[in-house]
């Protein structure tokens, strides 16, 4: 039978333990620094050490989050962890940032790579994308179902990797690593592990009656244990990295004993009575099982404990206890059972410490004879009815010990040169030199290959990796640079036609997402013709919808009618759609793409179609650069949560352009859930085809702060959450020049309170003359141009990651 893995979160170290005392089969945690759960505890890197130790006694595996975007400026930081990491007994980290994905596939190969649930995996595009970027098993989007995970499971065994699965905890509403809610309206990046779940808030009561109409119910595949397995499913999550150790203990036994059921032929349990004693917001499987709809919702964030069991209480027809004593009877019962769960917690896992070992180096040798040292590691004991464990190992040296009256081996220098075994993983005791003859002397590099001996025998024959420095990633990169630039032969003609490829001024480029707005190009290419000043082509995109499939006849014969419209792909895409795009490109055979989701990237690849990544990319250091140049891309948007000097630092590949969008809806979640049927309303309960195909809806959200969002539902695109302004920020034409080939303007047609000051062909018109008499650098009138749009924002901006 297929092993199936129990993967729990630890927070804290009280709660690692508890998963660990629970069966967990696997833990995943995170450092003080490069996760995504920034309002957990965290761990030392000493606590890792001993988290390590007390995790394999336990046969269980212990993964590090580093799942967030990464900055230039901490590169260094992140290459000095990773150098410290490597010489671990770590058994996986999970990894959001592509430029990351590069710097462990090239200089940490012995590190396994875990894709974080922030890559937005739904369709075998990205596992294939994944596949490449060296990662050994990916998380899916909670938002499949089990039919899409089983397709997907396959492609990923087809590719020796392995499938994630969420399966237990916080239901996000929006698709991970494509939430920026909390960014834009606070300033903490859930890129970066701070979101504040905005989502969670109050709002004003809405049309539908909610003042929580973004809140989820927690996800629970208990009962479909079965039907996961059946799928493929390798590894079974459970969210809660902000969770404590009882509910991490709860949850975990419960979840084990279901697995056991399974493992043994038993029929598994349907009841949940246990996952409800702990925090939970009611339960949904609705995603599994793609019943996406009203049933999901909850208007409450908070612990729904009570409620359940106050409900239970309510249909037992018994005793003349009212109303308010039957609930006082639920609470006093819940807080006996969490008070129960916490002292067994505290008994099961008191008998597991973080002490470190104790080294005991004994150096022994006589003249003509070689320099002997036993090393003896004595492990923690976890109870006085322990027998001690300890193992022992013994290296020596090449070379005989000669006497010597001048350069004899003093117990000062021996002691010295061992000293640094007293670190955060070891405690080291005094030396021993009982066995060790007087004025005796072997060469001091014979010294130095012992200590790399004892090192590799602590390591149980594990060789120590070398420490990677910034200078030599850069290095390699430039080298990479220099082949590529040897290798290119591009003509003039070619660069000026193709606008993938970097160049040494900043054009413009528009993105249009209807038949109405080709009018609209048409007129700006015909007016910026007559420009005086030979203003520059301005560029056009044109969005393909999420659902192609649907539209691929239609976006075929577009596509060819208007060859030089360039195809820009949204971030999600379903694998029914992916298909479809394969077929969208094979019959267009555009010059290139620009798109938000790598499967499509992997499939214009395949083809031989040039691709820029879009800005849902998150694209944020160069390395990331140098990583999607590996993959054929050819130019990249450059992340819009970045400020000036995050931007500036950020240099290009040789032949790489790099794009900015300067004007857009704030897209805040894109959601596979209809994000009408708590705010405005809807007649369906539960979502249907046509759901995506057909609606076209917008309305309004305000928060109980008075602040407005735009909810809006376009034919053929999944929900969205809007800011009430668009972002508009010209102010980086001045201050980074022509560091971008191209910025955009996105006019897809999104009602917010921002409005055109002249309207939008003058706009487009007045900015390109800018851009193109290179007025918009340090002699600029940018007062001009940051007035042609009125009402907007650009505060992620200033305020950067």
């Amino acid at each position: 039978m297929r092993k199936l893995e129990l993967l729990a979160p630890g927070g804290d170290i009280e709660s690692i333990k508890a998963a660990i005392v629970a069966g967990a089969d696997a833990v995943y945690c995170g450092l003080n620094s490069f996760n995504a759960r920034t309002r957990a505890e965290n761990l030392s890197f000493e606590d890792l050490h001993g988290l390590l130790r007390i995790a394999h006694k336990h046969n269980c595996q212990l993964f590090l989050t580093l799942n967030i975007i990464v900055l230039e400026s901490e590169l260094p930081a992140l290459l000095k962890l990773l150098n410290q990491l490597v010489n671990t007994a770590i058994d996986g980290v999970i990894v959001q940032d592509l430029g990351l994905f590069y710097l462990l596939k090239r200089h940490y190969p012995t590190l396994d790579i875990h894709a974080s649930t922030q890559v937005t995996t739904h369709n075998t595009g990205q596992l294939s994308f994944l596949g490449n970027l060296g990662a050994s098993r990916a998380n899916l989007s909670r938002e499949l179902s089990l039919s899409e995970i089983k397709l997907m499971s396959d492609k990923a065994h087809s590719i020796d990797m392995l499938t994630e699965v969420f399966v237990h905890g916080s239901n996000c509403i929006g698709f991970s690593g494509l939430c920026y809610f909390s960014s834009a309206h606070g300033g903490n990046s859930g890129n970066r592990g701070r979101c504040s779940q905005p989502c969670r808030d109050q709002y004003q009561t809405t049309n539908a009656g909610a003042e929580y109409p973004l809140n989820l119910k927690d996800n629970s595949a208990f009962a479909d244990l079965d039907a996961l397995y059946a799928a493929g499913a390798d590894s079974l999550k459970v969210e809660g990295r902000i969770k404590k150790s009882h509910y991490v203990f709860r949850v975990i036994e419960t979840w084990r004993k279901q697995i056991s059921r399974l493992e043994q032929n038993l029929a598994t349990s349907l009841d949940k009575t246990p996952l409800y004693t702990v925090f939970n917001r009611d339960f949904s499987n609705g995603y599994l099982h793609g019943a996406i709809g009203k049933n999901m919702y909850i208007d409450n964030p908070r612990d729904n404990a009570v409620q359940h069991f106050s409900h239970i209480a309510s249909l037992t027809p018994i005793t003349s206890l009212t109303k308010d004593d039957a609930a006082t009877n639920v609470k006093k019962a819940l807080y006996d059972e969490k008070t129960q769960i916490i002292t067994t917690v505290g008994d099961k896992i008191s008998k597991l410490s973080l002490d470190k070992p104790l080294i005991t180096l004994s150096v022994s040798g006589q003249s003509e004879y070689v320099l002997s040292i036993k090393v003896k590691v004595s492990e923690q004991q976890y109870s006085q009815f322990e027998a001690p464990e300890y193992r022992e190992f013994t290296v020596c040296s090449v070379s005989n010990l000669m006497a010597s009256d001048k350069y004899g081996l003093t117990h000062e220098e021996l002691s010295k040169r061992f000293q640094s075994f007293n670190n955060i993983e070891y405690q080291l005791n005094p030396l021993c030199f009982d066995d060790l003859g007087d004025n005796l002397f072997v060469p001091f590099k014979e010294l130095t290959e012992m200590k790399r001996q004892i090192t590799i025998g602590l390591n149980r024959g594990r060789e120590p990796v070398e420490p990677v420095t910034l200078q030599q990633v850069r290095q390699q990169l430039a080298a990479l640079d220099k082949q590529k630039a040897s290798a290119d032969v591009v003509t003039k003609a070619d660069k000026a036609s193709n606008t993938c490829q970097a160049s040494a001024t900043t054009s413009l480029s528009i993105l249009i997402a209807n038949r109405r707005d080709l009018a609209l190009y048409r007129e700006l290419k015909q007016q910026n013709a007559l420009l005086a000043n030979n203003a520059q082509q301005i560029n056009a995109y044109y969005l393909v919808p999420d659902a192609i499939e649907k539209q691929l006849d239609k976006l075929v014969w577009l596509f060819k009618q208007e060859p030089e419209l360039t195809p820009w792909f949204g971030a999600v895409i379903m694998e029914n759609d992916l298909i479809a795009a394969q077929s969208l490109l094979r019959q267009v055979k555009p010059k290139h793409i620009v798109t938000n989701n790598s499967g499509v990237g992997v499939i214009a690849k395949q083809l031989n179609i040039s691709w820029i990544a879009g800005p849902y990319l998150n694209t944020s250091n160069s390395i990331s650069l140098y990583c999607l140049q590996q993959q054929g891309c050819s130019g990249a948007f450059l992340s819009n949560e970045l400020n000036k000097k995050q931007l500036k630092a950020i240099k290009a590949p040789h032949n790489f352009s790099l794009h900015y969008s300067i004007y857009h809806p704030i897209m805040l979640m894109s959601s596979r859930q209809c994000l009408f049927l708590q705010s405005s309303g809807c007649d369906k309960t539960v979502m249907d085809d046509e759901c995506l195909t057909v609606c076209k809806k917008s309305t309004s959200l305000t928060n109980i702060k008075g602040v407005d969002f735009v909810i809006d539902k376009k034919r053929s695109e999944h929900n969205a959450l809007y800011g009430n302004q668009h972002f508009y920020n010209p102010q980086v034409l001045s201050d980074l020049g022509g560091k971008f080939d191209s910025v955009l303007f996105d006019l897809r047609a999104i009602e917010t309170n921002s409005h055109w000051q002249h309207g939008v062909l003058e706009t487009l018109l007045e900015t390109n003359k800018q851009i193109s008499s290179k007025v918009g650098s340090e002699h600029g009138n940018d007062v001009d141009l940051a007035n042609l749009v009125r009402n907007t924002t650009r505060v992620q901006y200033l305020k950067g990651l």
